[in-house]
């Protein structure tokens, strides 16, 4: 038959979604629809053999939602909080448009990604490629001053030490 030939679930329509149902609230639920059959729906939370079967839609349902997805690095609000003159909220919006997420991949973008974002794409790159300078110098600066107290508690602790350790010589002066 042609139908096992093709692949029969290309034909029906999956919906990955989550609930907002009492006692289901966040759980992420299956639909599945059969195109033309009003009758025939499926509704239920998702299970593993949904994941494998319709790896497709559970994959964009994953990437509309974040979900599971770690970020690493300066989020965007972050860099539009320290300095919203440089980076405003409408630049972040429409960075997050085009699903970037934190200041890092802005920075690294390559010049065929960034025509996507538009005549201002170069130089927030080369804003964004400043702006983590600036921290990670703030954060060298930083650390260097925290290691330099401590190394002066340190030479305090043991010039301390070595002071009391020295054995006094002689008799002790007579108390009037």
């Amino acid at each position: 038959m042609e139908s096992d030939m093709n692949n029969a679930d290309n034909a029906l329509h999956v919906e990955f979604y989550k609930s907002t149902e009492e006692g289901y609230k966040d759980v992420p639920f299956v639909r599945i629809h059969i195109p033309g059959d009003k009758t025939t729906v499926i509704d239920q939370p998702v299970r593993e053999d949904h994941k494998e079967r319709f790896v497709r839609q559970w994959l964009y349902f994953q990437m509309k939602s974040n979900e599971g997805a770690e970020v690493y690095g300066t989020m965007l609000s972050k860099w539009n909080a320290d300095e919203p003159k440089e980076f405003d909220k409408f630049q972040m919006e429409e960075l997050q448009i085009l699903k970037y997420q934190t200041v890092e991949q802005v920075a690294t973008s390559t010049d065929s990604q960034l025509q996507r974002v538009g005549m201002s794409g170069f130089a927030l790159r080369d804003k964004a490629r400043a702006y983590l300078a600036r921290q990670n110098q703030t954060a060298a600066s930083t650390a260097l001053e925290d290691a330099q107290k401590e190394l002066a508690i340190l030479k305090e602790q043991v010039a301390l030490l070595s002071s009391n350790s020295k054995p006094k010589m002689g008799r002790p002066k007579k108390e009037d």
